[in-house]
């Protein structure tokens, strides 16, 4: 009996490690590898709750021929909820490994070219429906472009400002007009972090560059766009001429979209801000894992308990979350060296959560970045997110309670504050 006790415990250690890793990990533990001829169960539908809600899939096809379907290669879901004033977009990746109703298992962008090829007009509904069958997500509506139609949107609304956080890498055309297949049609292009005017060419690089990155970044890239996108159609004003440019609209958007609906989203467009506005991206080894299918491809498997959980939160408005809701100011001094920076940094404090504002007076050189909370809050606070947002240690932070105080933070950025906190490769 003594031995056996003693055998007892030492399994003991290994079997709280399996359960922990079973309670707390259920991710890992429920990936399903797909069989070949395998149609898995559906996924159970999200709940939404009783809120208004209506879901747009935005689609963009890799394809600059408009009688070639092409794959899609942006897949963007933008859940509009009426009831609480917010948004919040959700990118797939295009190399999600997922069942095609009525055909196979394989990657989400080709499901809208076996519509195509089944019968013209029906990719955007086996889209939507290979979405619902394996991501229970319900999708009401959709709009389609190409390249060429997107290098045209932005083009024709004059350009669009982008805050790049992370600098990028990538081969790009000359000129769009040149072959390809020539090496000579190409220049290395390096994008440093900081605030660009973009064209449509531009933005298209943007959209689509891997070489430094990937796939998952490619997604959190497309929401920077369509941030930008949006800003800039507020400039201009554009939402009161809806009516006008619709026809406009309707020449390089292919959509089911009625003007109607657009008209009736007005009021809530003209009232969003950055708080209101929540993104979301599925992350590797999380709501998906990598795998080699039976095709010989790399593909992404969803992880469907985690994926449940994320889409959980993708529909709970973005007002609910605590950070939303206290909205903490955070004044941001640039003491870096380098122009811009503030902006990045604000900008990424914004998607955050938090209301930056820019101390724009000229400031010494700084070599680390350091924050001063003015809040006198502990851990758990809103301390913790703006020093995982910043990169800044428990070092770096000074505390000063100030029931006085305009503002709850302050941050000197320091020349060692790294923008970039998403796995992207730096420029060689």
């Amino acid at each position: 009996m003594k031995h056996h006790r003693s055998y007892t415990l030492f399994f003991i250690p290994f079997a709280v490690t399996a359960i922990l890793m079973l309670g707390v990990m259920p991710g890992l533990a429920q990936t399903h590898y797909p069989v070949p001829g395998e149609i898995p169960e559906p996924m159970p539908m999200v709940d939404e709750g009783n809120d208004d809600i209506i879901n747009f899939l935005l689609i963009g096809s890799d394809t600059e021929n408009p009688r070639n379907a092409g794959r899609t290669d942006v897949l963007l879901i933008m859940s509009v909820n009426r009831t609480a004033g917010t948004v919040a977009m959700l990118s797939l990746p295009r190399d999600l490994y997922v069942y095609i109703p009525g055909h196979r298992s394989y990657r989400i962008n080709a499901a809208y070219g076996y519509g195509e090829q089944a019968e013209a007009g029906s990719g955007p509904q086996l889209l939507i429906d290979t979405i619902r069958h394996n991501l229970g997500l319900r999708i009401d509506y959709y709009a389609r472009v190409d390249f060429n139609d997107f290098r045209r949107i932005v083009d024709d609304l004059g350009g669009i400002e982008v805050v790049v956080d992370c600098a990028l890498q990538d081969w790009q055309l000359i000129a769009p007009d040149l072959d390809p297949q020539f090496e000579d049609s190409w220049e290395l292009v390096t994008l440093d972090v900081g605030v660009h005017w973009m064209d449509g060419d531009q933005a298209l690089w943007y959209a689509r560059s891997r070489r430094t990155s990937s796939d998952f970044d490619r997604g959190r890239r497309h929401q920077v766009l369509m941030r930008a996108l949006w800003n800039r159609i507020q400039g201009l004003s554009l939402t009161a001429q809806l009516t006008d440019i619709w026809p406009q609209v309707l020449e390089s958007v292919q959509t089911d979209i009625s003007l109607d609906l657009m008209l009736e989203l007005v009021p809530l467009a003209l009232s969003m801000d950055s708080s209101r506005i929540a993104s979301y991206t599925f992350r590797p080894n999380v709501e998906v894992r990598s795998w080699l299918s039976p095709e010989g491809s790399n593909v992404l498997v969803p992880v469907r308990a985690s994926i449940a959980e994320l889409e959980r939160q993708f529909m709970q408005p973005p007002t609910e979350h605590q950070l939303v809701r206290e909205r903490p100011v955070v004044e941001i001094v640039n003491a870096t060296g380098v122009t811009n920076l503030a902006r990045v940094a604000a900008d990424r404090l914004a998607w955050d959560g938090f209301t930056p504002r820019i101390n724009a007076q000229p400031q010494n050189y700084r070599n680390y970045t350091m924050i001063y909370d003015y809040t006198g809050q502990t851990k758990g606070s809103s301390l913790e997110a703006l020093q995982m947002a910043l990169r800044v240690s428990d070092e770096g932070v000074v505390s000063e309670p100030d029931p006085d105080r305009e503002v709850d933070f302050r941050v000197v950025l320091g020349g060692r504050y790294l923008a970039c906190t998403h796995g992207v490769l730096p420029p060689q």
